[in-house]
């Protein structure tokens, strides 16, 4: 398979942008062909969504049974991205890549929990560090593309469940002298549709195809507002 690049690869979030009602697709274009408008993250949520990845690993390796803050029924086993599909390192990462051959473009992900169950199927779960609000629910189509990426990409066993994870950090401390933090977790499942996804991946390679950047979304605040404040002819 041909070395990952912006052009002819696409990760599952990214492709899940294009659900959302707000996409823009001159924004898609730019960040396609130049990269994302630089932004700054907090990185903490990275950190905390590795944290719970390595407590669900620790706990079935030691106890045969994931932690007692992600309540999912009959899972017999925790897989690694290797267990399910094909894997390819990009910058540091482990990814699962699969070719879809209609767009010519390569899907990209790694799934935060692989769990097979008692049944033989497998069960993916995305973790997220925030509250579960109206707002979360605002970007459930996006999520929902990410985790049926996911589900495509596991090509190796058969998908039954997808799941949200929220992890919510609460509010009260247990004393006043260490800083000991816990999260309590809502889990909230996700339609099966891995159609959808085809659908999309067919919508951006038209998108990333065109010579010059379609029209943007109206009053659009992402990547070519920016890009019209500092080039207003563009």
């Amino acid at each position: 398979m041909e070395k990952l690049n912006r052009l002819n690869s696409i990760g599952a979030k990214d492709l899940g942008s294009l659900a959302l009602p707000e996409f823009c697709p001159r924004c898609f274009w730019f960040e396609r062909h130049f990269g994302p408008f630089p932004m700054r993250f907090l990185g903490i949520f990275s950190v905390i969504d590795s944290v719970s990845k390595k407590s669900v690993s620790r706990s079935f390796f030691q106890r045969k049974k994931l932690p007692d803050w992600l309540n999912i029924p009959d899972v017999k086993e925790v897989l690694s991205v290797e267990d399910v599909g094909k894997v390819e390192a990009y910058q540091n990462r482990k990814y699962l890549i699969i070719l879809h051959k209609e767009s010519g473009l390569i899907l990209k992900g790694t799934p935060d929990g692989i769990f097979k169950l008692n049944d033989g199927t497998i069960h993916i779960v995305d973790f997220k560090t925030a509250r579960y609000t109206q707002k979360q629910n605002e970007l459930h189509p996006l999520y929902e593309i990410q985790l049926n990426s996911y589900a495509l990409l596991a090509h190796k066993f058969p998908v039954s469940k997808l799941s949200l994870v929220y992890c919510e950090p609460n509010s009260e401390l247990e004393n006043d002298i260490d800083f000991n933090l816990k999260f309590s977790s809502t889990i909230v499942p996700v339609e099966l549709n891995t159609k959808a996804v085809l659908d999309l991946l067919k919508r951006a390679k038209e998108i990333i195809d065109q010579k010059n950047p379609p029209s943007a979304r109206p009053d659009c605040r992402g990547t070519c507002f920016y890009i019209n404040k500092i080039y207003p002819d563009n």
